[in-house]
């Protein structure tokens, strides 16, 4: 492999500069290099700096202010916009050359820890060496140990050998997709059976018993240290050979959901822990812990305490996947709720799809790294890429709920209700306390088919802070000539945003929301009696303007 040197020195003879231009025009123009245009000029611009000899000027404030618009005041210490996208470049400069650009001789690679590139030719039948990516998936930010006892035996086995051995291993793979947990089991290499339950804060033990027509499950969840017993279940089904595995996964399925999910019993118990804590004083899962607090209500007040903590943890313990995960939806949200104080030529999303990218180069396999991928696309208008991360998320992880009701929920807004509503209708009958958000989903579907008192029924479990509550509350009520509730909900949108009669559709085409459903909307509210300049009063079943 022939290699010029960074900062201009020859190491040997390298590619002449018209094939590195024409390299990099094939890199620019293929599909599979990314489609930004922020990571397109970086390239363009470090490319060119170096063909022209001005290698040393290629530096992290020349790039801010020469490529995306920073004044003179730029900070690398405050504002991490290069280093975000120069992450981002790499990532995307290597996936091109694992896939179009798999033949291509003139290679263009920006090494770590510098901006300057380095141009290869390489030689016929020589192997490349793949870029290396920073950091692996390492037992970071504090996150919770489970040791998984082998599960006592009751009564004859010798139908069933591997019964309860199964269930065991069941319950380890199914814990294991939760990547915050830290999980054992019996067959943890290295690990005596003692020093493992030792190590580990919680254990899960239990016992087994068979009949010839059924079984029976004593399951215990307890703080190893304390024995305090946190949770515990029996479980009886019966014992038919054929459907002998299905019905253990099930139980072992419905375990796993109870403690592991995102508002279950460790994190509950483990939120416990921080009570009291000032966030400044929080550990690193300690803000994880409190960012799913916030996911569950979406409180605008917490937003910007849990946004600073997760921000201390990336600088803290930057190989820590949840924490650059929950960081890149905290990012999205910030658009997604309060795009009305983001500038607009923020990078708010492009910083939100980096992290989330760091998060999945850190835990490919977790789930929550590819939903915040999902999540940054999707306010980006790539829904195609958004649901197709969804669904790797639910794939990685299908006992987690809250992916199950976003997917449903993605699908409900795309209007495909065949594929959305089962979904969300799955995740509330397998937890029923995950939050009442998702609920939108369901809201839209019986709105749009004209059952109004389902609608209402749903827009009314919705709970949550924020504007669309009463969106959907204002817009069912009045359609079922409720007018005093109607009224309420109208006053509760007014109080928010006072003038949101005159953006509605503009913010229902941020969402993404199918065309005719986001025309639904504006039609609801405008009779719902919301206030807007074009509103006909004659038009308007719900709250009338005196009453306002």
């Amino acid at each position: 492999m022939l290699e010029t040197e960074v900062g201009g020195t020859d190491r040997q003879q390298g590619p002449p500069p018209q094939a590195v231009r024409e390299a990099l025009c094939r890199i620019l123009t293929s599909p599979d290099f990314d489609r930004t245009e922020r990571v397109r000029d970086f390239l363009t611009y470090v490319v060119e700096e170096t063909l022209q000899g001005r290698p040393s000027r290629i530096k992290g404030y020349n790039i801010a202010t020469s490529v995306f618009g920073r004044d003179e005041s730029f900070d690398a210490q405050v504002d991490s916009i290069v280093r975000i996208v120069a992450g981002r470049l790499r990532r995307s400069i290597e996936h091109y050359y694992l896939t179009s650009g798999c033949d291509e001789a003139v290679r263009i690679r920006i090494p770590k820890g510098s901006y300057v590139p380095v141009f290869e030719t390489v030689g016929e039948g020589q192997p490349v060496a793949a870029v290396p990516i920073e950091g692996k998936l390492s037992i970071v930010g504090g996150g919770p140990s489970l040791y998984v006892e082998p599960f006592t035996e009751e009564g004859d086995h010798s139908a069933f050998p591997h019964f309860t051995k199964g269930l065991t291993r069941s319950l380890v793979v199914g814990l294991s997709r939760f990547t915050a947990l830290r999980v054992f089991g019996p067959e943890s290499e290295a690990h005596t059976e003692e020093a493992l339950a030792t190590k580990a804060r919680y254990v899960l033990r239990g016992g087994a018993a068979i009949a010839s027509d059924r079984f029976w499950l004593d399951i215990v969840f307890a703080e190893q240290r304390t024995g305090r017993t946190i949770w515990a279940e029996s479980f009886e089904r019966p014992m038919n050979p054929s459907e002998m595995f299905t019905l253990r996964n099930e139980v072992a399925n419905r375990v796993v959901q109870t403690l592991a999910q995102p508002y279950g019993m460790i994190s509950s118990d483990r939120a416990r822990d921080g009570d009291g804590e000032p966030p400044d004083q929080l550990s690193s899962y300690g803000c994880v812990l409190h960012f799913h607090q916030y996911w569950r209500t979406f409180d605008p007040k917490l937003l910007p305490e849990v946004r600073a903590c997760l921000e201390r943890t990336i600088r803290r313990e930057p190989n820590y996947a949840d924490a650059f995960a929950c960081l890149s939806l905290i990012y999205s949200n910030t658009y997604r709720f309060h795009g009305e104080s983001v500038p607009p030529d923020s990078d708010l999303l492009d910083r939100s799809l980096a992290l989330a990218d760091r998060a999945i180069e850190l835990a490919p396999n977790s789930s929550w790294s590819h939903y915040a991928r999902s999540l940054a696309y999707w306010f980006l208008f790539d829904l195609e890429s958004s649901i197709a991360s969804l669904e790797m998320a639910r794939a990685l992880n299908p006992n987690d709920t809250s992916i199950t009701a976003d997917l449903g929920q993605r699908y409900a807004m795309l209007g495909e209700w065949r594929k959305g509503v089962p979904l969300l209708e799955e995740s509330y009958a397998r937890n029923p306390a995950q939050p009442g958000s998702y609920r939108i989903g369901l809201f839209l579907y019986h709105y749009a088919h004209g059952r109004y008192e389902e609608a209402l029924m749903q827009a009314r479990k919705m709970g949550a802070p924020g504007i669309y509550g009463p969106v959907a509350i204002a817009m069912a009520a009045a359609q079922l000539g409720h007018t005093e509730e109607a009224c309420r909900a109208v006053k509760r949108i007014l109080a928010q945003d006072p003038s949101y009669g005159d953006h509605v559709g503009p913010d229902m085409e941020k969402r993404s929301l199918r065309p005719d459903l986001a025309r639904m909307v504006v039609d609801g509210l405008r009779e719902a009696g919301l206030p807007a300049a074009e509103t006909d009063p004659r038009s308007q079943r719900g709250c009338n303007r005196e009453a306002l």
